[in-house]
């Protein structure tokens, strides 16, 4: 094989790198909503004046669903990323992505609290949930398009 030939070859292998990452995201955006819903629920069961009997059966439903949330996305993957792959930057902007879920809902959390609304948490929650319903699609594509970016161009 000659130099020409194996930088055809090369070009061949990522280009086809390319199809297969690009083909699911990395994130996908239904994984981050039923996060965002097991955060809800768990605000809700643990908010002041909900029953017994509700907080103990919603908090099981809660960890089993978030059990099989875990397990569908494991076992659905048909690529697994390879560490390798992975950098500061793309851990970054998952982490920006996430914290500012997490800032959103605890400062609408505070304000609607100290307004006296009851169940503010639970309330703060699905906001954040929704923010994460929103915007999972574009930190998808976002990361997804790090990974490729990673992955074909080696940087």
């Amino acid at each position: 094989m000659n130099s020409e030939e194996a930088a055809r070859s090369l070009a061949t292998i990522r280009q086809t790198q390319a199809k297969a990452l690009s083909a699911e995201p990395w994130f996908p955006t239904w994984y981050g909503v039923g996060v965002g819903l097991f955060v809800t629920g768990m605000q809700f069961v643990t908010e002041p004046g909900t029953p017994v009997p509700v907080t103990v059966a919603l908090g099981l439903l809660l960890v089993a669903g978030l059990g099989a949330l875990v397990a569908v996305l494991v076992h659905t993957r048909r690529i697994k990323v390879h560490r390798s792959l992975m950098r500061p930057k793309m851990i970054a902007a998952l982490m920006a992505w996430i914290g500012t879920a997490v800032a959103l809902c605890l400062a609408l959390a505070f304000a609607i609290d100290a307004a006296g609304v009851a169940y503010a948490r639970t309330y703060a929650a699905l906001v954040m949930t929704a923010y994460l319903l929103v915007t999972g699609p574009l930190a998808g594509r976002l990361l997804t398009g790090m990974l490729v970016r990673r992955a074909v161009g080696g940087s």
